[in-house]
């Protein structure tokens, strides 16, 4: 009786261990899928960079190795802690190996919206539009579909800056239709919901489509957007929540845009008046601003005040940390000349002419070093792949060892009763 309470026994304790095993994988699939808290990691990481910006990426090694967050969610935190960093190049590829597959979409929808717009906006600009469009039309497929107040909103967002790259791209037939679009989503979104939030997104949408005309010399188109964006502007800064740099960029960045506008319609005096709305609301004390300042008065001529900002530009330039490439030297460098030029300071024009063909050797070098930096990055995403792959091979293996062993014992315990039970029933037998 003994030996059959032991053998039951070892059999029920087998059964309880193959239970447990299960159990535990249950245990942890349940809690890979708990709904990640963005907004918590998001502010626990902004507050590591406002603290001491070279720990935010010692607190992302530390989420990713107690298991809060996935691959995917890593490479994006990464990639917004180099965009926060201004090292672009870097964060473009961060922000690509997020949005590999769809482990980042189905973790969040919200930060594979984020992630789809800080890639794009990057890609942009540097003048890869094509791939920027590429990259917004596969998020508006996926936004379209959300019929969320999050989707609606993304779903504006991606709307006008398709048609932002398309008018860069000379598509300007689809990128009307799409800023149309982009603009009948927000009329219905603030209509039933006339939060800061709509407000926000409705004033960064109608400036952007501003920006897209003027940046392509259609001044006629951004014409017809100008009374929309100076309302979104207006709606968006009388609002309670709106701070004063909030109030700043809506009010003052559609003045600059108007004054260039009329300036071009060769209304001085009406573009006077928008510059001096502009200056007024503080614009031009941040760092786009004094480039949108610098850009009205080359475009009208007022030489003299324009030398006087180069100063302010070249400290822009360098928190931007432009680097020494091409577009640096087109957008910075060949203006600053010209400046010095028709401001009778030649002397100073000379000296730039001068660093703009030294510097041709620096792009060359920076392009260089850019290729070197993607191809490292993706000779160590390799490397990672391949060691996260033979260490899944590895826990599989473990756990068909330890199930070969749970059944086997299970096995000798099902055949020492059988054993058991049989020697029992003969001697039974004999004895009748």
């Amino acid at each position: 009786m003994i030996a059959r309470r032991s053998l039951m026994a070892v059999a029920l304790g087998l059964f309880m261990s193959f239970g447990m095993l299960i159990s535990c994988g249950e245990q942890r699939h349940s809690e890979d899928g708990v709904a990640l808290d963005v907004k918590r990691i998001d502010s626990l990481i902004f507050a590591k960079f406002m603290d001491n910006p070279n720990d935010v990426l010692v607190s992302i090694d530390s989420l990713e190795k107690s298991g809060q967050i996935s691959p995917s969610v890593v490479c994006y935190f990464r990639g917004h802690y180099y965009i926060m960093m201004k090292q672009r190049a870097i964060s473009e590829m961060f922000f690509k190996k997020a949005l590999e597959g769809d482990d980042l979409l189905h973790e969040s929808p919200e930060l594979f919206y984020r992630a789809c717009d800080y890639l794009s906006v990057s890609l942009s600009n540097r003048g890869e539009h094509a791939e920027a469009l590429s990259v917004v039309t596969r998020c508006y497929e996926v936004s379209r579909k959300d019929e969320t107040s999050q989707g609606k909103r993304w779903t504006a967002i991606m709307l006008h800056e398709m048609g932002y790259f398309q008018t860069q791209l000379g598509m300007h037939d689809e990128a009307e239709k799409n800023f149309s679009m982009a603009y009948m989503v927000l009329s219905q979104m603030t209509q039933a919901d006339n939060s800061y939030e709509n407000k926000r997104i409705y004033a960064r949408v109608t400036y952007n489509i501003l920006d897209a005309y003027m940046t392509t010399c259609q001044y006629d188109k951004a014409w017809e957007w100008m009374s929309l964006a100076e309302d979104a502007a207006e709606s968006l800064s009388e609002d309670s929540e709106c701070t004063e740099q909030g109030r700043a960029n809506s009010v003052g960045g559609v003045a600059v845009h108007k004054a260039f506008v009329m300036l071009k319609k060769g209304d001085v005096s009406s573009a006077e008046l928008s510059y001096k709305k502009a200056y007024e609301s503080g614009y031009f004390n941040t760092t786009t601003g004094i480039m949108e300042q610098a850009a009205f008065l080359r475009e009208a001529g007022r030489w003299d005040e324009l030398v006087d900002m180069i100063p302010k530009a070249d400290s822009v330039a360098r928190v931007w940390n432009v680097p020494m490439s091409l577009y640096y030297v087109k957008e910075y460098m060949a203006p600053k000349f010209n400046t010095y030029l028709k401001s009778g300071r030649k002397e100073q024009a000379m000296e730039i002419a001068e660093d703009m063909v030294a510097s041709m050797d620096s792009v060359s070098a920076y392009e260089l070093r850019r290729k070197e930096r993607e191809i490292a990055f993706i000779v160590a995403q390799k490397d990672q792949n391949v060691a996260m792959a033979e260490q899944e091979t590895a826990v599989a293996y473990r756990w068909v060892k330890i199930l070969a062993i749970a059944f086997s014992l299970l096995v000798l315990a099902v055949l020492a009763y059988a054993t058991y039970y049989f020697i029992r029933k003969n001697k039974r037998s004999q004895n009748i």
